[in-house]
Order: structure tokens, then C-alpha cells, then sequence
């Protein structure tokens, strides 16, 4: 059977699967009897509040495609990370890179460049390094979710509330935030054996204070957790190599000096290391790895925020103001390239500073050159720096008409050295003192400002009508220099270069929405999305590839929320194409990439949510995404001709995903109750290219992965025994190969059985 039936198979399966839990939860709650009360006016504890549209809505009232997932489902499901809930969302993905580097999609719009999804801490926008590679969006900072109230996820285009990085979405952490009034505190640990790998632990708290009663509260969030490794190296003899540690904290300070006016604060702290790569190759057998160096990624994460609330009983003026820095260090595996320049004597002409090729003699001397500095690591120390401000001014959601109106600001500078250097052979740590082979340095200033708004009316009863316009403007500056010249990647020293870019323009919304019945939402959507273009600063470039454009795309979307029973049932429904143009990707000439803008693409895709408490402790959760992205232009342009032609897939976006959830939770003894949780996720195939006639032409995805939690609780603390991946598979997220590199595979974890204890107090 070929490989494609056997995916519609289990498409067919997980649909099936998901219209039984669909029809189970209707035919249960149907013999749910409501609970006693008015018309129903106020919402019960499953309906949740979001500020999707920078007021508060109600979730089920708000007429986009947003997930909100939160503090106790992420509890539940021992969710730590954003990369744990990944397939709890219908559209959203990660695509990981080099050691704990990761790139956030949502509905399939990946590329290099500035970031596609809005990442967002509160109200600050987060984004990762410039780096050499002109490729922030792929950093993005690990952070861990502990007391975090909710995280939102808003699919589709954002860019007139939020601007450039909401390409094709946002991912909004939502945090608890200081009581006033109550003192409260939180105690999470777990413990957890990897198969075949090492021991995992973790120790998370929390305390909130109140400083001044009913005026000034005080809420203190720290954590320490250790990520077994489960890779060996077979060169270095090394085992469980990509073990990772972080630990931080969280401090929120809210003031409340008058009932109408709110101040608060907050810093977010984050040191951590991952030891090595969690890449393999089947080569050599699961989980092993030839790496003739260490990996490793250290990061230290900083973020501050002061944010002024005012409610004027019409509307609220928000003022927010964050600086944050990250700075990491990224390591490359530089040994793979530099043997293919020695096999191939790829600069052996430069080398010895003649025209014409290199005699068998010189091509041996080449060669023993370059062994004699193996294994060489790519070395790329890097930081961002940013302020970020906003101002707005939301009404107060009540009557016929409704409004948001705002101003941005952002200046975001960038540096990082390029280099490659020497490694231990025996330890793979780089020497210290380093030597060096090649260095550049890179530094990159933005400057963003924005005005925005957003209109709702209502002229008849259950009909909305909704405009939204973003004025933007950007400026980039950067700043390049070769320190030194290389004969393995063929840079050439010189003095620095400037390069400018600048653009503005328009983004707009338009989004009309119907309620003809209780429960019953109807929307139709045109949104538009853009992100910043740039400045290339790859030595060796031609002049007209230095700068690269924005990219923007146009999404079109219906959809459909629904709730039954006395919202025991709800079940969200969502369709759309985006219409992507100018797409920034990334090229390459010998040794180097940067981005370019060549393509067009065409994503259309089918979402779908369910949520029901169809008895007393049970809850049923499922999605499905389903999306086809297709070039529908070469990715040819002038002197850039890239591999994608028109009808090719895009890469690394899964067709088909499902997760399917239950949660059932029954008394035992006095207050104590059982608590037993299943989570079922399938995520679909993708391929590493776009030609499916290249060479390094791979397929990934078509696996399973199945998470089991039982345990005993009560409202203040709880006892539980979890197993992630129970049946052990082997699921490739990510397989890529390349020169000397073949099936380089990023898979899934092995089976991980833990213990897992919390007390609130």
C-alpha cells in the first residue's frame, strides 16, 4: 500500500474518531440537565475571556480563529513548554533547527526571515537575534509556563492590532496576574526517567503577597528544571549528549491606587543551556549521532515591563513600555563543510594565490590544510536589544459601536560575530584560548512605528461589522565587516560596509460577523499581513541581493462557532486561503545563506475545534487541521533561481494533524478525587524540499504520539503518574539531509515515565 493511502487512512481514522467523541459529547450532554438560573446571561466556569482584540471578549463571542488554552489544561496535560502543546492547537507547528533553536508557524506560512507569528509576552512582541543568517524567526525563546494564566493563540493575519511578526498569527502568553487582596502560593516537581536516556527533574513555585492590603500586590514565580538527554555521539563516545537545564524567574508587582486606575510590573528571567544537539542519523542507529564537536546553545533571556491601565467608564487607556535582551551563542557544525571544501578544493586556488586550477600537489596541501584545524565549529555569539512601546484607547464594549485606537513603537538593535573555530577533538568543546579560522562581525538597528484602529458596528441586533487599518513604517540599518579571510568558506577581508533599507505602507481588516441565534456565530474575514523586509550582509554577495523586500500576504477566511446545551458542547469551525506574495526565503552561494524575496504561494486549509463536559468530570477535547500549501509561481527572479517551481508543496508543514483528548476527574474519599487524562496527538507527513526530484528529497511526519496521566487530588495539592510517548515511537518531525549529512533526523523523545506533585497553599 502506498504511502499516501495509508495517510488517508488515517485521516479517515482520526475523523472518524473525532465525529464519535463529537457525537458522544452531543448525546451525553443532551441528558445533561442545565443548571438553575436567568437566561443564561452569565457564562459558565467553561467559557473563557481572551483579549484577542486588545479589550476583553469572550471566546466564544470573538469572531476569529483563536485557540486559548489554559493555566489548568496546560496543568493537566504537564505542558511545560510551547512545544508541549503544539498539537493541542489546530495550525500551529514547530519546525526545529539547531540546538534549541525553534521556528513557530501557524497555518503553514514558514520561511527565513523576520518572524511570520507574533510572539508575545503580555503585551511585548519578542523576536530573536539577527543573527549572520538574516533569520531571526528561527530563535525563538524556550520559556517556561508555570502560573501562566492562558496562552492564545490567534490564527490567521493580525496585522492591524499587532502589527509586523503577525504574518499569519499570534502566540499570546496571558500571565496570572498579583493579588491585592490574598495571600496564595504554588508548589509543582516532577521527576522522570527517559528511556534509554537520562533522569529529568524539575521544581517550579510560586507566592503571592499582598504588600498593601487592597493596594499594592506582589507575585513571585521561580522554577529549575533539568531535560535528560537520550543522544550518544559515537565519535566523542559520549551519552545522553543533549541534555538541557533552565532555571528563572518571574516578578509582577500591581498597584492599585484608585478603583480606575492600575500600575503594574514585571521582569522575566531566563538562563539556560542545552548541551548538545537532539539531531540523529539512522545511519548509525536511533538516537545516535557522528558529530566530531559539541553543539551546545547558551541563552540568557531578560525581559521589564511597566504597563498604566486608566478606566474612563467609556473606554480604557492603556500605556505599556518593555525592554528585553537575549543573547546566545550558537554553534554550527562546521566539520561537514569544511571536508567538503577540502574534498572538492573549493578555494585551493585562493589559497595559494593563483588563477586557474590547483595541480594534485596543491590540491594535497589544500587538503592537509584544512584536516590539520579539524573539527571546526561554527561559533556565533549574538544579542538583541530592544524597547518596545504602545499606547491605545479601547472602549468599553457596550452598545452599537466599539473601537481601538493606538500607537507603536519599536527600536530593536541586533549584533553578533560570525566565526568559525577550532574544537577539542577529544572533548569537542571548542579551545579556549579560541582560535580562529574566519570572523565577521554583523550589526543590525530597526526602527518601527505604527498607527492602528479597529471599528465595530452594530447596526441590528446580532450583526458586526468590523474595520481595521495599521499605518507602518520602518527603517534598517546594518553594518557588516570581514575581520578575517578564510580559505574553507572563501571570505576575504575588508573594510565594513553600510547598508540602508527603509519602507511604509498600509495593512487592513475587514471582518463581518452574525449571530442568528444564542451560541450561534457566523463570520466572514479579509485580512492582510506583512513583516519587515532587510539588509543581507553575506560576504560575497552581489550588490542587488544585499537588500531584500517585505513579504505580505492576504487571508480569506469563513467560519463558525457554535454552543450547545447550556455550552457543555462547543464545536468551532474555520476555512480559509491565504494568498502569499514576494516570499522572503532563503538562498544560498557556496558556504553562506540570505534571504531574497522570489515566489508566490497559495495555502488553503480546514480547521476544526471541540470541547464538551458531556458528564460530572469528564471533558472531551479534539481538533483537525488540514492544509495544502502550493507554489503558484516559480522561484525564479532575475539572478535567483531556487528550487521551488509552481504546483510544488511547501516544506515542513504536516497536511493533516489531530489530537484528541479525555479528562475525567471522580470522587474517591471525602474531598480526594481520582484523576485520569488521555491525550492522543497524530501529526501527518511533510517533505524537506519542495522538488520532490532532489536529491535531499526526504519525508518526515505520519506518526502518532500517545500521553497517559493518572493521579489522586484534592483543590490543594496532587499526586500523579504520568508516561509521555507510552508507545515509544520514533516520530520524525524533522529530517533533513545535505552534504555529508544524510537523514539528519530531530524525533519525538523516547518513552518518558514521571512522578509529578503539586500543592497550592
Amino acid at each position: 500500500m502506498t504511502d499516501r493511502l495509508l495517510e488517508l487512512r488515517r485521516v479517515l481514522a482520526c475523523s472518524a474518531a473525532t465525529l464519535v467523541l463529537f457525537s458522544a459529547g452531543t448525546a451525553m450532554a443532551q441528558d445533561a440537565s442545565p443548571e438553575p438560573g436567568t437566561d443564561n446571561e452569565v457564562y459558565g466556569s467553561t467559557d473563557i475571556v481572551v483579549t484577542a482584540l486588545k479589550r476583553e471578549t469572550r471566546l466564544q463571542e470573538t469572531p476569529l480563529a483563536i485557540s486559548a488554552v489554559t493555566g489548568d489544561a496546560l496543568q493537566n496535560q504537564g505542558s511545560s513548554s510551547v512545544a508541549d502543546m503544539v498539537r493541542q492547537v489546530p495550525g500551529l507547528n514547530i519546525t526545529e533547527g539547531n540546538t534549541g533553536q525553534r521556528r513557530i508557524t501557524i497555518r503553514g506560512v514558514q520561511s527565513a526571515g523576520e518572524s511570520t507569528v507574533g510572539l508575545y509576552l503580555g503585551d511585548t512582541p519578542i523576536t530573536g537575534p539577527n543573527s549572520a543568517t538574516s533569520d531571526p524567526s528561527s530563535i525563538t525563546p524556550d520559556l517556561n509556563m508555570f502560573d501562566v494564566q492562558r496562552i492564545e493563540v490567534l490564527r490567521g493575519p493580525q496585522g492591524t492590532l499587532y502589527g509586523s511578526g503577525s504574518m499569519s498569527g499570534t502566540l499570546k502568553f496571558v500571565f496570572n496576574e498579583p493579588s491585592t487582596t490574598e495571600y496564595s502560593g504554588a508548589f509543582d516537581g516532577s521527576i522522570a526517567d527517559v528511556k534509554d536516556g537520562g533522569t529529568s527533574f524539575s521544581t517550579r513555585g510560586m507566592v503571592n503577597a499582598p504588600l498593601v492590603d487592597g493596594l499594592i500586590g506582589l507575585r513571585v514565580v521561580g522554577y529549575y528544571e533539568k531535560r535528560a538527554g537520550y543522544i550518544d555521539n559515537v565519535v566523542l563516545k559520549q551519552t545522553d549528549i543533549n541534555e538541557a537545564r533552565s532555571y528563572g524567574a518571574r516578578i509582577m508587582l500591581r498597584v492599585t491606587p484608585t478603583d480606575n486606575l492600575t500600575i503594574s510590573g514585571m521582569a522575566t528571567l531566563q538562563e539556560q543551556n542545552a548541551d548538545d544537539s537532539s539531531y540523529w542519523y539512522p545511519q548509525y542507529g536511533d538516537y545516535k549521532v557522528d558529530n566530531a564537536h559539541k553543539i551546545p546553545f547558551p541563552n540568557s533571556f531578560r525581559l521589564y515591563n511597566a504597563k498604566a491601565e486608566y478606566d474612563f467608564g467609556f473606554a480604557t487607556a492603556t500605556a505599556t513600555s518593555s525592554h528585553y535582551t537575549w543573547d546566545a551563542t550558537k554553534y554550527i557544525d562546521g566539520t561537514r563543510s569544511a571536508l567538503n571544501a577540502s574534498n572538492r578544493g573549493t578555494y585551493c586556488s585562493r589559497y595559494f594565490g593563483i588563477t586557474g586550477t590547483c595541480t594534485t600537489a596543491q590540491r594535497t596541501a589544500y587538503s592537509n590544510y584544512i584536516l590539520a584545524q579539524l573539527p571546526l565549529s561554527g561559533y556565533q555569539p549574538m544579542d538583541v536589544s530592544s524597547w518596545v512601546h504602545e499606547v491605545r484607547l479601547s472602549s468599553d464594549g457596550k452598545g452599537w459601536l466599539d473601537w481601538t485606537v493606538g500607537a507603536f513603537r519599536e527600536s530593536r538593535s541586533d549584533s553578533a560575530v560570525s566565526s568559525t573555530v577550532e574544537a577539542d577533538p577529544v572533548t569537542g568543546v571548542i579551545k579556549f584560548p579560541i582560535v580562529y579560522n574566519f570572523s565577521r562581525t554583523i550589526a543590525v538597528d530597526l526602527k518601527q512605528t505604527a498607527f492602528f484602529g479597529e471599528v465595530t458596528l452594530r447596526p441590528i441586533r446580532g450583526l458586526s461589522i468590523t474595520g481595521g487599518l495599521r499605518r507602518y513604517s520602518y527603517d534598517k540599518n546594518s553594518i557588516a565587516q570581514v575581520l578575517t579571510t578564510s580559505y574553507i568558506n572563501g571570505s576575504t577581508a575588508g573594510p565594513p560596509t553600510t547598508k540602508n533599507d527603509d519602507a511604509s505602507g498600509w495593512v487592513s481588516k475587514l471582518n463581518i460577523s452574525y449571530e442568528p441565534m444564542r451560541d450561534i456565530l457566523i463570520y466572514a474575514t479579509r485580512s492582510e499581513g506583512f513583516r519587515p523586509g532587510g539588509i543581507n550582509t553575506t560576504p560575497g554577495l552581489p550588490p542587488e541581493l544585499v537588500p531584500y523586500t517585505s513579504d505580505s500576504l492576504v487571508n480569506y477566511e469563513v467560519g463558525l462557532k457554535t454552543s450547545w446545551f447550556d455550552r457543555k458542547l462547543t464545536l468551532n469551525l474555520s476555512a480559509y486561503q491565504i494568498n502569499w506574495d514576494d516570499m522572503q526565503i532563503s538562498a544560498s552561494i557556496p558556504s553562506f545563506s540570505f534571504i531574497t524575496n522570489v515566489g508566490a504561494s497559495r495555502i488553503r486549509g480546514v480547521e476544526l475545534e471541540m470541547n464538551a463536559q458531556p458528564i460530572d468530570g469528564l471533558s472531551l477535547s479534539g481538533n483537525m487541521a488540514y492544509q495544502n500549501g502550493k507554489l503558484r509561481a516559480d522561484q525564479r527572479s532575475g539572478t535567483i533561481e531556487a528550487p521551488g517551481l509552481k504546483g510544488d508543496k511547501l516544506p515542513y508543514e504536516p497536511y493533516f494533524t489531530a489530537a484528541l483528548g479525555a479528562e475525567y476527574s471522580w470522587s474517591l474519599v471525602d474531598d480526594i478525587s481520582g484523576f485520569a487524562r488521555v491525550d492522543y496527538s497524530y501529526t501527518g507527513r511533510s517533505y524537506s524540499e519542495f522538488r520532490p526530484t532532489s536529491i535531499y528529497y526526504e519525508k518526515m511526519g505520519n506518526f502518532s504520539n500517545v500521553n497517559l496521566r493518572l493521579g489522586v487530588e484534592n483543590k490543594d495539592w496532587g499526586i500523579f503518574v504520568f508516561a509521555n510517548n507510552l508507545f515509544d515511537t520514533v516520530g520524525r518531525i524533522k529530517v533533513s539531509s545535505g552534504v555529508l549529512s544524510e537523514q539528519q533526523t530531530l524525533s519525538t523523545p523516547p518513552r518518558t515515565i514521571g512522578l509529578n506533585v503539586r500543592r497550592n497553599f
